[in-house]
C-alpha cells in the first residue's frame, strides 16, 4: 500500500460544494485580497521612513536623526570633485618638436650659404630667409644675409649645441621667456665675439619654443585615481540631521531629501515596491495551496479561516513592534511567531502551517528591522522562521489541550537556541544584558504562543466549523450530552455504537484514513434512533417488538428516518458537519431488506417497488463514512451469530463488503479494491479479538435478531 502522509484534519472527500461563495472563484481572489490589504497597512509604517513637511528657512520643530546607513551621493561627488582637481596637469617632453626646431636650424643656414653663393640679390636673399623665419624685421633678415661666409659653420654649430642643449632639457610654455635669455646667455659664452652674434642671438631666440606639452591621458587618470580614493561620505544611521529648534538650511534639506525623509519629495518606490513583494508573497501562499492542497482551495470557508489566521498573527507581530525602542531592542524575540502554524496545524495541515512559518519569518524580519540599513532584519525572521517551525512539528497527532502548551514550550527552547546561536555568531552584538534581555523574550515566545492557540482553537473551530482532533476527542466523551442521552435512553444502540466505534477506528488506520474521525463518527452514526428507541431491536429489552403489530411500510418509514433524524438533532448540538455526514452516509441508499420482502409477502411482488425500502442516502463521500457504514452492519450481523467462529465471522464481513460493492454503495469515495481488503481482514481481526471469549456461552447470544441488519435494526 502506498504511503500516506497523516493530516491533523480528516482528509475526506465533501459532499459537492454548493454554488455560491464557498466555491466562488472570485470569493477566493477577494480573501486573499484581504489578506493583502491589510498586510500592505500592516507592513506600511516599517516599510515607510517617517516623513517631515519642511522648507529652507524653516525651523525644525524636533531633532531628525537619520533612519538608515545611506551614502550621501551629492556630497561624496562633490569632494572626489575636488580630490581630482587638485591633481596638477601632466606634462610631457615632445621629441618631434625638438628634432623639427634642429631641421629648421640646418635649413636657414642651408639658405644662407646658398644665398652667399648665389648672385641673387639682396632682396631676394631677404625674402627666402623670410619664408624659413617669418614674422621678423627686415634689419634681422638682412644681418642673418650678411653673416660673412668663414663665420656661418661658427655660428650654426654654436646655436646648434645651445638650441638641443636647452631644448633636451625641455622648455614648458611658462618658462619660454626664461629659457630664451639663458639660451641667449649660453651662446654668448660659446660666441662671444663677431659681426653676426646680434643676428645669431634673435635666431636662437626664434627658434627657442615650448616642446613640453600637456599629458591629457596621464592627467586624466591620475584624477580617476584620485576620485576613487575618495571615500564615500556617509551619513550614518543615527546622525543628527537637524536639531530641535535649529533654521533648516537648502543643504539640510538635500540631506533629508537623500534620506527620503522630506514629505512633498517623496517618490511612490515605497508604495510600488510594498505591492509587489506583497503580489509575490500571496503568490506564493497560492500556488502553494493550490498544487498541494486542493481540497483546501477548493473551500473558501478554509480560504478565510487562513486569512484570518494570517492577519491575526500579523497584528500580533506588529502589537509587539510597537514596543520596540532603544531599551527593549530585542522585544521581537518574544512575538508570537508559532500562533499561526500551530493553529493551522491543528485546524487544517502541518505542511501549509510550516509554508505559512516561512511567510510569518518574512514579515518578521520588517516589522523589528530597528537596527539595520536594510529592509529586513533577518535575525528576527531566523528566530521567526525556527519558531513556527518547531510549534507545527510538535502539534503533529496531538491528542489534548495540554499537548498545546507543550508544543508552546518546545517552540520556545527552539527559539531560544536560535537567538544563542544568533549570539555566538555575532558576539559583538551587545553586551551579556542584551543576551539575556534576548533569551527571556525568546523563551516567552512560545508561551504566548501556545495561549493565543488555545484561546483562538475553539473560536475558530466554532465559527468556520473545522474538526480538529482536540475537538474530536471532546466529542467522543461519554459525558457529551447527546451521547450520555443515548446512554440513558438507549442504551442498546450505544452498545453496539461503541462497537462499531472499534471496528471503525481500526479499519480506518489500517489504510490511512483518520482513525479518530471514524471513531467519533461512529459513536453518533445512529442518534436518531433516540427518536424512537423501542423501534430497534437492540433497545427491545424485556417488551414485545413493535414492528410486529404495524405495516412493513410504516416500520420502513421509522426505520429510513433515523439518519435524518440524527443530523436534524446533531445540528440542534452544533456537532460539526464530517459527524452528522458519516451519521447521513453510513446507510447510503442500501435495501432495508426485511421489511422488504415483508411487504412483498403481504402485498405481492407486483405492488411493491424496491426503491421505496432503500435509505434517501446520499452514498458515502470519503472513506471514513465507507468504513463506518460497513462496521455498522458487520457488528449487527456478527452480533446475530449464535455461533460467531472465526470462519463465520470472516465469511459474514467478507459477505457485507462483497454486497455493498456489487450494489454500488463506494462508487462516490475513493476507496480502493486494495483498501476494502485491507478493511475486511482489519475488522476480522478486531472481531475475533471481541467474540472469541463468548464462543464458550452460546446461551448468552440471542437468536432472535437473525438478518437484524436488514431488519429491524436498519
Amino acid at each position: 500500500m502506498k504511503p500516506k502522509v497523516k493530516q491533523n484534519t480528516a482528509s475526506r472527500k465533501q459532499t459537492p460544494l454548493a454554488s455560491g461563495w464557498r466555491s466562488s472563484a472570485w470569493v477566493r481572489f477577494a480573501f486573499y485580497g484581504l489578506v493583502g490589504i491589510f498586510g500592505y497597512f500592516l507592513l506600511l509604517n516599517p516599510v515607510l521612513p517617517k516623513q517631515y513637511d519642511l522648507k529652507p528657512g524653516a525651523v525644525s520643530p524636533e531633532t531628525i536623526v537619520a533612519p538608515v546607513t545611506k551614502i550621501d551621493q551629492k556630497a561624496t561627488e562633490q569632494v572626489r570633485e575636488e580630490a581630482a582637481q587638485s591633481v596638477p596637469l601632466q606634462y610631457r617632453k615632445d621629441e618631434q618638436i625638438t628634432s623639427r626646431q634642429l631641421e629648421r636650424l640646418e635649413r636657414i643656414f642651408d639658405q644662407i650659404r646658398e644665398a652667399e653663393g648665389s648672385s641673387a640679390s639682396e632682396k631676394e636673399k631677404t625674402e627666402r630667409l623670410r619664408a624659413l623665419i617669418p614674422a621678423m624685421s627686415d634689419d634681422f633678415y638682412k644681418a642673418l644675409a650678411r653673416i660673412p661666409e668663414k663665420e656661418i659653420p661658427e655660428v650654426r654649430s654654436a646655436i646648434r649645441e645651445v638650441l638641443q642643449q636647452v631644448l633636451s632639457e625641455g622648455v614648458r610654455p611658462a618658462q619660454l621667456v626664461q629659457k630664451r635669455e639663458q639660451a641667449i646667455q649660453m651662446l654668448e659664452k660659446s660666441y662671444p665675439r663677431g659681426k653676426a652674434r646680434d643676428a645669431a642671438a634673435e635666431l636662437l631666440r626664434t627658434l627657442i619654443v615650448p616642446n613640453v606639452v600637456v599629458d591629457k591621458a596621464l592627467t586624466d587618470a591620475l584624477r580617476e585615481t584620485a576620485r576613487e580614493s575618495v571615500k564615500p561620505v556617509i551619513i550614518q544611521k543615527g546622525d543628527v540631521i537637524v536639531a530641535a529648534g535649529e533654521v533648516v538650511t537648502e543643504e539640510k534639506i538635500r540631506e533629508l531629501r537623500e534620506l527620503g525623509l522630506i514629505r512633498h519629495h517623496l517618490n511612490f518606490r515605497f508604495y510600488t515596491g510594498l505591492i509587489l513583494f506583497l503580489l509575490i508573497w500571496l503568490a506564493l501562499l497560492y500556488v502553494c495551496v493550490q498544487r498541494f492542497h486542493p481540497e483546501i482551495h477548493a473551500d473558501n470557508g478554509k480560504v478565510l479561516m487562513m486569512a484570518a489566521v494570517f492577519i491575526l498573527n500579523l497584528l500580533a507581530m506588529k502589537v509587539v513592534s510597537l514596543g520596540q525602542d532603544l531599551e527593549w531592542s530585542t522585544v521581537g524575540y518574544c512575538a508570537p511567531f508559532a500562533f499561526g502554524p500551530m493553529l493551522l496545524a491543528l485546524l487544517l495541515d502541518t505542511r501549509l502551517a510550516i509554508w505559512f512559518g516561512v511567510l510569518f519569518s518574512l514579515a518578521a524580519g520588517i516589522f523589528f528591522n530597528a537596527e539595520g540599513p536594510l529592509l529586513f532584519d533577518y535575525r528576527y525572521g531566523l528566530v521567526a522562521l525556527v519558531s513556527g517551525t518547531a510549534g507545527a512539528l510538535a502539534l503533529a497527532g496531538v491528542r489534548n489541550r495540554p499537548s498545546i502548551f507543550r508544543a508552546g514550550l518546545f517552540a520556545s527552547f527552539a527559539a531560544t537556541m536560535a537567538v544563542v546561536a544568533l549570539h555566538l555568531l555575532v558576539p559583538a552584538e551587545g553586551d551579556l544584558r542584551l543576551f539575556l534581555q534576548s533569551v527571556g523574550f525568546a523563551l516567552l515566545s512560545g508561551v504566548i504562543s501556545a495561549v493565543l492557540t488555545i484561546g483562538f482553537l475553539s473560536l475558530f473551530e466554532t465559527v468556520f466549523d473545522i474538526l480538529s482532533p482536540l475537538r474530536l476527542l471532546e466529542l467522543s466523551n461519554p459525558n457529551h450530552p447527546l451521547l450520555r442521552k443515548l446512554l440513558v435512553e438507549a442504551p442498546g444502540t450505544y452498545h453496539h455504537s461503541v462497537m462499531v466505534a472499534n471496528l471503525a477506528e481500526s479499519a480506518a488506520e489500517a489504510i490511512g484514513a483518520d482513525g479518530l474521525l471514524a471513531r467519533v463518527g461512529a459513536y453518533y452514526h445512529d442518534i436518531g434512533k433516540l427518536k424512537r428507541p423501542q423501534f430497534y431491536i437492540e433497545n427491545q429489552m424485556q417488551m414485545d417488538n413493535p414492528h410486529d403489530k404495524i405495516s412493513p411500510h410504516l416500520s420502513k418509514t421509522i426505520i429510513l428516518s433515523h439518519p435524518k433524524d440524527g443530523v436534524e438533532m446533531m445540528e440542534a448540538y452544533r456537532i460539526p458537519k464530517p459527524i452528522r455526514d458519516i451519521a447521513a452516509q453510513h446507510h447510503g441508499t442500501t435495501l432495508l431488506k426485511y421489511f422488504y420482502h415483508k411487504a412483498k409477502e403481504l402485498n405481492g411482488d407486483s405492488q411493491v417497488l424496491e426503491e421505496d425500502f432503500r435509505y434517501p442516502g446520499p452514498k458515502a463521500q470519503f472513506k471514513e463514512a465507507a468504513i463506518v457504514g460497513i462496521a455498522d452492519s458487520i457488528e449487527a450481523a456478527v452480533r446475530s451469530l449464535s455461533r460467531p467462529t472465526p470462519g463465520r465471522i470472516e465469511s459474514i464481513v467478507r459477505k457485507v463488503i462483497r454486497e455493498r460493492l456489487e450494489d454500488g454503495q463506494f462508487n462516490e469515495c475513493d476507496l480502493t479494491l486494495k483498501e476494502l481488503e485491507v478493511i475486511g481482514r482489519s475488522m476480522c481481526e478486531t472481531l475475533q479479538g471481541i467474540f472469541h471469549a463468548r464462543i464458550e456461552y452460546p446461551e448468552e447470544v440471542s437468536g432472535k435478531g437473525k438478518d437484524v441488519k436488514n431488519g429491524v435494526v436498519g
